[in-house]
């Protein structure tokens, strides 16, 4: 039975081999189909002159019906119908290999369908089918349970329900929400002979107002059931619900989720859960914006050097703090409050000229290992990669080609190009390694200045 199912290739021509193969008697698991043995095929060990044997899986004379089908592709057939579904005859016919997808389907209609097989079997099966008939009454009124969405379940237990006056089949309380609602129409009454046209409108804006505020009920009662307030009511205080309860709110969190919760009323619970999210993220990433402003003008340009800022404005801080209470010590405390603000400031200015020249001379120590390899190279060499970003527009060409040649952002590029300009118009003195990235700058046009004349005569 195995063999029925299993594939032979041609170790030749790799082609399926379908019924009679050659096997080599010689060559172990060598089997050839009869074209390539007609042929006298010879790969590798074997040779046209090995002794051989003739095998054929299939069950030889074993056909059923006109069609002439074999064991072999019936297994197929309801292996396939198996696999693939009833229908799908393409798929079936690939699967048996030799049937196309018509023949497929008339053998199993005539055979396992309107043959004996089906016969004897289908119309059992459909007699113990249940009979199903539509009973729904598909009421339109206005009060018709399909008009209105179905509120969720109150989760609450029968002692719980009967203290809060609940009443589970008709899902309604016993005291509602402006239970006296029902006052302003229990009196009205109609009458087409008595009642004026003024009347009438008068009696028909009491049932509008009515409306309203069944309209308002049956609001908070989704809003109710919406956020589980009576589960959350009875669950408050049992230490088991403290346990599962979610992460401990810090006190801005809690007053923000106290601001927000008149919201409640306009969302569902899981909308509302989102927008508390939102509002929290949109706080975290101005409090971040406002982080990165600070970096920024203190001319910090990459994520790494942050960290190293950090550390020096704390290390500096406990150094001021350590020197005020040095000075707290030796009596020198009695300074006015003018000359305290004074210090203030210049610390600060003083703290933050150090740290811009400490980023400063790390751009300069790694620029300039880069200028050593490349300072010769060809400019006009295609750049490895486009540079695509806003401050592209503030660059000449040469400036782009250098930004590509060196792998720096257009930004980075600027923010080097007014460390050196301002170092340049506040001191005026250059270390050898700084002027000789500013006599490059000059001398390839891409920074302007008073030129050596050496380097404008070469």
């Amino acid at each position: 039975m195995a063999d029925l199912f299993a594939k032979f290739n041609c170790t030749y021509c790799q082609e399926d081999i379908n019924g009679l193969r050659v096997k080599c008697v010689d060559c172990s698991e060598f089997e050839l189909c009869l074209q390539c043995f007609s042929a006298g095929a010879e790969i590798g060990p074997h040779k046209n002159d090995h002794a051989y044997q003739l095998v054929n899986s299939e069950a030889v004379g074993l056909t059923f019906g006109k069609s002439q089908w074999t064991a072999r592709e019936e297994l197929h057939l309801l292996d396939a119908i198996e696999l693939y579904g009833f229908g799908n005859w393409e798929d079936i016919s690939k699967h048996i290999e030799t049937r196309s997808s018509e023949e497929a389907k008339d053998e199993y209609i005539n055979r396992y369908l309107d043959g004996n097989i089906g016969r004897l079997t289908w119309p059992t099966a459909a007699n113990l089918r249940p009979n199903l008939s539509d009973t729904s009454n598909y009421d339109k009124g206005p009060l018709s349970p399909s008009l209105s969405s179905r509120l969720l379940p109150l989760d609450v237990t029968p002692e719980r329900a009967a203290q809060l006056g609940y009443m589970p089949l008709r899902d309604d309380f016993e005291r509602e929400y402006d239970n006296d609602a029902e006052s302003l129409v229990s009196s009205l009454f109609i009458s087409e002979t008595e009642d004026e046209d003024l009347d009438v409108a008068l009696k028909l804006v009491h049932v509008d107002m009515y409306i309203h505020r069944l309209r308002e009920r049956a609001r908070r009662k989704r809003v109710g059931r919406d956020y589980q307030l009576v589960s959350n009511f009875f669950n408050s205080g049992s230490k088991k619900d403290k346990c599962f309860n979610k992460k401990k709110l810090t006190k801005e969190e809690k007053e923000f989720h106290d601001g927000m919760r008149a919201f409640c009323q306009f969302h569902t619970a899981q909308e509302h859960e989102q927008f508390l999210q939102n509002m929290q993220r949109e706080q975290e990433l101005k409090i971040r914006l406002t982080e990165l402003f600070r970096y920024r003008r203190n001319g910090l340009t990459r994520h790494e050097e942050c960290a190293h800022f950090e550390q020096e404005l704390y290390y500096q801080q406990e150094l001021y703090k350590e020197k005020q209470n040095s000075l707290d010590s030796s009596g020198l405390n009695q300074i006015d409050q003018p000359q305290i603000t004074t210090l203030l400031r210049s610390k600060e200015k003083s703290e933050e000229h150090a740290l811009y020249s400490i980023a400063r001379k790390s751009i300069l120590k790694n620029l300039g290992s880069q200028f050593r390899i490349n300072g010769n190279a060809n400019n006009d060499g295609n750049p490895s990669e486009e540079v695509n970003n806003t401050s592209q527009v503030l660059l000449t060409v040469s400036e782009i080609q250098l930004c590509n040649l060196l792998d720096v952002s257009p930004s980075e590029y600027l923010t080097l190009k007014g460390v050196l300009i301002k170092d340049s118009s506040e001191t005026g003195d250059y270390t050898p390694l700084e002027n000789q990235v500013k006599i490059f700058l000059e001398s390839k046009g891409w920074l302007y200045g008073n030129l050596p004349t050496d380097v404008i005569s070469s």
